[in-house]
């Protein structure tokens, strides 16, 4: 578990994280070499560098350390943030629905797409999960602990 400080501080007793994930690692490499194309053109006053700089920042660290997500044996936890931080869990009782998105270009260039979970009440309860791996397979994995299996 990659994490476990944080589950840590929100799991119960008989709870354990069965899949924990973050935003896609081709969602960020695909951004990275973006910005190293945008900033190579202003090397040469520095500004391209520093540029560069906040964009790896952005991209390799915070990204991945301010949105990560577990699927537990009870439950789904969303933690954001890095400095300040936000937690979310949903039990997988107040699951009603799952909405999957994938754009063309997420779907052919990063391979990531959106996952939504639809919680019970109105339609500003739920959760998403932007730019995730291979969002039909977590609705899989998803649907499987939910079922219990």
């Amino acid at each position: 578990m990659k994490n476990e400080n944080i589950w840590q501080k929100t799991l119960s007793k008989d709870e354990k994280v069965e899949y924990e994930f973050s935003v896609g690692d081709r969602y960020i490499k695909f951004y990275l070499i973006i910005w190293g194309i945008v900033s190579l053109p202003f090397l040469i006053t520095g500004i391209g560098v520093f540029s560069f700089l906040i964009a790896l920042f952005y991209f390799a660290f915070y990204l991945r350390k301010a949105n990560i997500y577990a699927f537990t044996n009870k439950r789904v936890l969303i933690h954001r943030g890095w400095l300040s931080t936000h937690m979310v869990s949903v039990d997988y009782s107040r699951i009603t629905d799952i909405h999957v998105t994938e754009g063309f270009l997420e779907r052919i260039i990063t391979h990531t797409g959106t996952l939504a979970v639809i919680t019970a009440g109105s339609t500003a309860d739920q959760v998403i999960f932007k730019n995730v791996n291979a969002p039909y397979e977590l609705k899989k994995k998803l649907d499987l602990l939910r079922d219990g299996k």
